[in-house]
């Protein structure tokens, strides 16, 4: 029975510094977006960069470990007493667990809005369309199987708490299978170069 115990622990513990890592340099891929719009949008790209220190910053420590942590304290309190373990839950989530989500937001939204405008206002060497890969469209699908399958369940909650991941992976799988050629990236240079001049010119 310990033994299962201690599998168990550490099935939680792998599963939280796996999410810690990958949110971590899920974040710092972000930092490509970035300099696709560096050039022609530097407002938007510094602004973009505050969000993505935010993200990596509050994301993998802020809130899933201290999920993590969480959900293995009400492990052993719910064996112990259920009525007890409710209880505790709630100053944890109410003093750490909500603050740092309402601060991820502060950084997360921003972030997801100047991405849609950087790409909507052709301000990278990608297509317009390329918009609509967004962290927030990729989350949708994951958060619906979640609930489709059931929350409560082992596969429903595995889902669900990976809705990220998943938001993640539909932007950069979509960035990638829209691959501007060289030759439209070598086109979006000499036409910020263009702008630039005539800038400085005026």
């Amino acid at each position: 029975m310990a033994s299962a115990s201690n599998l168990s622990n550490w099935q939680m513990i792998s599963g939280s510094l796996l999410g810690f890592l990958g949110i971590f340099l899920e974040g710092l891929a972000y930092f490509a977006v970035y300099r696709l719009m560096a050039d022609a949008a530097p407002d938007y790209a510094h602004c973009f960069r505050t969000c993505i220190f935010g993200y990596i910053w509050l994301g993998p420590v802020g809130c899933h470990l201290n999920i993590g942590i969480l959900n293995m304290s009400y492990k052993y309190l719910l064996q112990a007493d259920p009525a007890l373990a409710a209880e505790a839950a709630k100053p944890l989530i109410y003093a750490f667990s909500i603050p740092v989500y309402i601060l991820l937001i502060f950084f997360w939204v921003p972030m997801i809005v100047i991405q849609f405008k950087a790409f909507n206002k052709e301000l990278t060497p990608y297509p317009r369309s390329a918009k609509w890969f967004c962290m927030l469209i990729g989350m949708i699908p994951a958060l619906f199987i979640s609930v489709l399958i059931g929350p409560h369940t082992a596969l429903g909650a595995g889902i669900g708490t990976m809705f990220i991941s998943f938001g993640n992976a539909f932007v950069f799988g979509g960035l990638l299978v829209t691959l501007p050629s060289e030759a439209c990236f070598e086109r979006f240079r000499a036409k910020i170069s263009t702008l630039s001049n005539n800038s400085t010119a005026g």
